[in-house]
């Protein structure tokens, strides 16, 4: 099952799912707010995200799951598999995890200069985006998923990463400029055996950077 992060919705995956289908059953939701799926005005508790996650998993019937998220589908993840642990085989966290540690940029873009500097913490110090995308960008600054969101702050996950006991691969992108590298650092620390895979060429979004590489770190057992 993989869980876009905010803001973005299931197609983010679009580039991986043929390098994927083959081997595995896929389970690609759009998260509660996100895409297709209602509420589409409001607040959109954290909560309420992690249990239309496990709704998707009772109704598709589905166990011993290797659970991946981008960003903040990573921390959904994390609650999932916190509050349903029998459920999840493996975990795998890609730029992301829940920790109330703060992030490398701002979270809104109300200037074209701070949307450039979040586009380039996204996709890479180099990345020279068309003006659709700023105008789209600065278009987010009022309504978009991520400024719904509600429960944040009871949603942390930091004192409670000692209960997981499942295998957990953490990914990352080298020019991570949203979530940086530290985080993940933090993140192997606090999650006992966890691996992390740093991969080059790659931002916020290695999925879609990199992607036969990242499909390497989320396929390896070892």
């Amino acid at each position: 099952m993989l869980l876009h992060g905010t803001n973005d919705q299931a197609g983010t995956w679009a580039r991986i799912v043929p390098l994927l289908i083959n081997r595995y059953r896929l389970i690609l939701p759009d998260l509660a707010g996100h895409g297709e799926s209602e509420p589409k005005a409001g607040g959109i508790a954290i909560s309420v995200v992690v249990d239309r996650v496990s709704r998707i998993i009772e109704h598709e019937r589905a166990n011993d799951i290797t659970l991946a998220g981008n960003s903040f589908g990573a921390w959904i993840a994390l609650l999932y598999t916190l509050e349903h642990p029998e459920k999840v085989k493996r975990l795998v966290l890609e730029s992301g995890g829940g920790l109330a540690r703060p992030l490398g940029v701002p979270l809104v873009a109300n200037d074209r200069q701070t949307a450039m500097t979040i586009l380039r913490a996204v996709h890479g110090p180099n990345y020279a985006p068309e003006e659709w995308v700023i105008d789209t960008l600065l278009a987010r600054a009022t309504g978009s998923p991520l400024l719904r969101l509600e429960g944040a702050m009871e949603s942390f996950v930091d004192a409670r990463l000692g209960q997981l006991d499942k295998p957990a691969t953490l990914i990352w992108g080298e020019d991570d400029g949203v979530v940086p590298g530290s985080y993940g650092e933090a993140l192997q620390k606090l999650i006992r055996g966890a691996k992390l895979h740093v991969i080059e060429g790659a931002a916020h979004i290695p999925h879609l950077q990199q992607p036969e590489r990242f499909v390497e770190c989320l396929t390896a057992t070892s």
